[in-house]
């Protein structure tokens, strides 16, 4: 048999094994004994959903729940200090029990709302008469009386809303002594003695 001279890599395709030949003359692959390296994973910041956090509500706020001679509670009062001066709110919270129209709001100098009390000065009983007359802060005489506030409109439907201010007193002198009470009169205010529709001891709630 004649010898035939060349690349083994033809001898090889001639003999039939083309499998075996590209494996012979594939450039050999080793595999890498080296352990791989994991790329570092970087922890990416939490987004923010854009929701902010609104700050607490500043303390010393007073409270006052003004309920009608049979117990009904007909409305709530919140005084707030903030700014320099108090910022006065009265919501009514049961519609249909108060006159529409115009009513006296005042505080008293006395923290008590009692039925069918007698004053004070003394006298007839009456409603919600222990809680004395207007408030007067301290060392304040004439008018407007410290305890004078805005007029409360009611509605027709028996509603009424009303946010007012007044730097006639502190907090600490509505809480001194016997506190002090929020009253809502029957009717627009007068010189004359006026019903006494509702009222609600000022405090800390």
């Amino acid at each position: 048999m004649k010898k035939i001279s060349g690349s083994p890599c033809i001898a090889t395709l001639l003999m039939g094994l083309p499998v075996l030949a590209m494996t012979a003359c594939s450039s050999p692959q080793h595999a890498s004994t080296q352990p791989g390296t994991t790329p570092p994973v970087k922890s990416a910041a939490p987004t923010s959903s854009g929701a902010t956090t609104a700050p607490a509500p500043g303390g010393g706020a007073l409270t006052a729940e003004l309920k009608t001679p049979d117990g009904r509670s007909v409305a709530t009062a919140t005084f707030d200090f903030t700014g320099g001066y108090v910022t006065v709110t009265v919501k009514t919270v049961t519609n249909g029990v108060l006159t529409p129209g115009l009513h006296g709001l005042h505080v008293h100098e006395i923290g008590k709302c009692e039925p069918n009390s007698v004053a004070p000065t003394g006298g007839a009983p009456g409603n919600f008469l222990s809680a004395g007359g207007h408030y007067q802060a301290p060392g304040h005489t004439g008018k407007p009386e410290s305890g004078d506030l805005a007029t409360l409109q009611v509605r027709q439907d028996g509603a009424a809303y009303l946010v007012t201010t007044t730097d006639a007193f502190t907090r600490d002198e509505l809480l001194a002594g016997n506190k002090t009470a929020l009253m809502l009169h029957g009717a627009e205010d007068t010189e004359n003695a006026m019903d006494r529709v509702a009222c609600g001891v000022i405090g800390t709630g």
